[in-house]
């Protein structure tokens, strides 16, 4: 049981890490783009700070992988606390990305009104999706692992 908790915690970890790294090249590219698309200056705006955020996020579940990464090497950390930690971090990223979904909904309803508006809608709303997906894919692993947990421990 020790050797599948094992491969369902690197496989957990791995999906943090890919999330996390599809959030940053995401964010990346939302930065880049959107001060020159056309759109109101409030939603360039949202948009900015929000992707911003976004790379934060990124960032700091990357950091908090690596220091967990260095504890359960050093047996430091067990695959309880690790779960625990990983679901903060699914949670971390799931929050800063529904944030851009109000920003969605405001891009959304200026395309409706002006179709210039259009291009930075499908921006910010393909990456959302391609976040979502990474996350989704995270959660997943993230419980997948708990779910083993408990057998793990009564054996």
């Amino acid at each position: 049981m020790a050797r599948s908790s094992n491969t369902l915690l690197r496989a957990a970890m791995t999906a943090v890490r890919d999330c996390a790294d599809t959030m940053e090249t995401q964010a990346a590219s939302l930065l880049e783009a959107m001060p020159t698309l056309p759109m109101h200056e409030g939603s360039r705006a949202s948009a900015l700070e929000l992707s911003a955020g976004l790379k934060d996020a990124a960032s700091r579940v990357m950091f908090e992988l690596a220091l967990l990464e260095t504890e359960l090497g050093e047996g430091k950390a067990e695959t309880a606390s690790a779960v625990q930690r990983l679901a903060g971090m699914d949670a971390l990223m799931m929050g800063a990305v529904a944030a851009m979904a109000d920003v969605a909904d405001e891009l959304e309803k200026a395309a409706e009104r002006d179709e210039t508006h259009e291009q930075s809608f499908v921006l910010v709303i393909e990456a959302t999706a391609a976040m979502l997906q990474g996350i989704e894919k995270a959660k997943a692993a993230t419980q997948a692992l708990d779910a083993t947990e408990p057998a793990a421990v009564n054996t």
